[in-house]
């Protein structure tokens, strides 16, 4: 390998990826987003994170799966002070966002609405990916092995859970979430698991007594810290970065790096922190629920598509930087 290839992080990231994870034809990376309001300029961080290492694997020759997942099967807790329509998006808190409509009027979701805005914000960056829907997923059943796996391993996932907290786990905490059949939220007490199939469940909110089976049930999802692990073994994924709040010691990463060995039988994927965007003499991180954000297409209108890449190449990932429009 030629020594210029060796110089910018993501060559020296596709070089580590290779050590580790073997020399072989096609590597797996993966990114995702909840699309729980407006995708910013600074989520759009970790995609293009994940591009650039899958430009420099190609440029040794590798074949990429870049998968991109939308977590849309996650539940609307808060709603962002920019969308319009506020009293309607009210009626569907806690329940699933792709099951929550446009307040714009134009997608068959909000979870829709913002999956397709950032999509062909994408390809105007020029980036590619295989896009999935995790709704979909869950409610096909293509996880209910992996769900019931998860549950056997409860009392494992506790320990390492409970390793990183303050306060220890309930006894009679599981790992799951069900949006309940009554009122499809997913406030969700008193769940019992029967250790084969079958589950138990009662609502918080409407009072009502549930019952689902692993087998036949669209209503069941892992919570994120089961998820991210469960979906590196699933997916086989080689790669993937994460932000600085999923980073540090006992944040998701750590517990999901030993929850993916111990309970799905999986090495995790290389890891690269990535750091926060901000925007020149804001301060702070953007925040989608707060709505003080930029998105890709307000850069696009003061920035070319290959400066914005440069200016991201120009940083290491884990370092900060705000961009200006002064």
């Amino acid at each position: 390998m030629s020594q210029n290839l060796m110089i910018h992080w993501a060559d020296l990231t596709a070089h580590k990826l290779i050590a580790q994870k073997g020399d072989r034809e096609e590597y797996v990376l993966a990114s995702g987003i909840t699309p729980s309001g407006t995708v910013h300029f600074g989520n759009f961080r970790e995609v293009i994170t994940v591009d650039f290492v899958a430009r420099a694997l190609r440029a040794r020759g590798k074949k990429v799966r870049f998968l991109f997942s939308w977590d849309d099967y996650d539940t609307f807790r808060k709603i962002p002070v920019n969308m319009p329509n506020q009293e309607l998006l009210q009626k569907y808190l806690f329940q699933p966002i792709v099951d929550t409509p446009d307040p714009y009027e134009r997608e068959e979701s909000y979870a829709r609405h913002h999956e397709v805005n950032f999509e062909n914000q994408l390809k105007k960056m020029g980036i590619t990916a295989d896009f999935k829907y995790q709704a979909s997923k869950y409610r096909a059943q293509e996880y209910k092995e992996w769900i019931r796996k998860t549950l056997i391993h409860t009392q494992d996932i506790k320990d390492i859970l409970n390793a990183h907290r303050t306060e220890p786990l309930a006894d009679s905490w599981l790992p799951l979430s069900i949006y309940c059949k009554e009122c499809n939220r997913d406030k969700i007490s008193k769940m019992t698991f029967d250790g084969k199939e079958k589950l138990t469940y009662k609502c918080e909110l409407c009072g009502h007594h549930g019952e689902e089976n692993i087998e036949s049930s669209t209503r069941l999802k892992l919570p994120w810290r089961m998820d991210w692990p469960m979906r590196w073994a699933f997916e086989k994924v080689d790669f993937e970065p994460g932000g600085k709040d999923h980073s540090s010691q006992g944040g998701s990463y750590t517990t999901a790096k030993e929850i993916v060995k111990k309970v799905y039988d999986w090495d995790a994927p290389v890891y690269l922190q990535y750091d926060f965007v901000s925007i020149k003499g804001s301060g702070g991180k953007m925040s989608s629920s707060k709505g003080d954000l930029v998105t890709v297409d307000d850069v696009l209108k003061v920035y070319e598509p290959e400066m914005i890449r440069w200016i991201f190449a120009s940083y290491k990932s884990n370092v900060d930087f705000s961009i200006s429009f002064d």
